[in-house]
């Protein structure tokens, strides 16, 4: 009982109180993950200039400053 209600709770958790967050991918045996994963795979086939998302892109600037103290 303790293992099925865990796991639904967990949904239910907000993300500020270590919940899931809310671009996490929907939970593995339902409708939804069935889309999700179809929708993945169908990105992944396309080539890369084409998908649109910033897979590609580094998270930090080029010019961003170095350490001062050195």
């Amino acid at each position: 009982m303790n293992q099925k209600l865990s796991s639904g709770m967990a949904d239910y958790i907000p993300a500020w109180a270590g919940g899931l967050p809310a671009d996490a991918p929907p939970r593995a045996g339902t409708p939804e993950y069935d889309k999700f994963m179809q929708e993945r795979e169908r990105k992944r086939l396309m080539p890369a200039a084409e998908r649109g998302d910033d897979t590609g892109k580094s998270s930090t600037p080029a010019s961003a400053p170095q350490n001062a103290a050195q």
